[in-house]
């Protein structure tokens, strides 16, 4: 999944947008995690952080 994909997901899915690192995005989730999205164009985030996120966020 490209990682402008993945931002887009976690911000519908409801977490809510810290700032913006250098290249990735800070988000906290309701349960008090706080997390980031790397953001580095339309490269490709590897399959196992892609997982993790889409766990924290409960949409796997």
């Amino acid at each position: 999944m490209k990682s402008s994909e993945l931002d887009r997901k976690v911000a519908r899915a409801g977490a809510n947008f810290l700032y913006q690192d250098a290249s990735s995005h800070k988000y906290y989730e309701f349960d008090g995690v706080v997390f980031s999205v790397p953001m580095h164009g339309a490269k490709e985030v590897p399959t196992g952080t892609c997982n993790k996120i889409l766990k924290i966020v409960k949409l796997k």
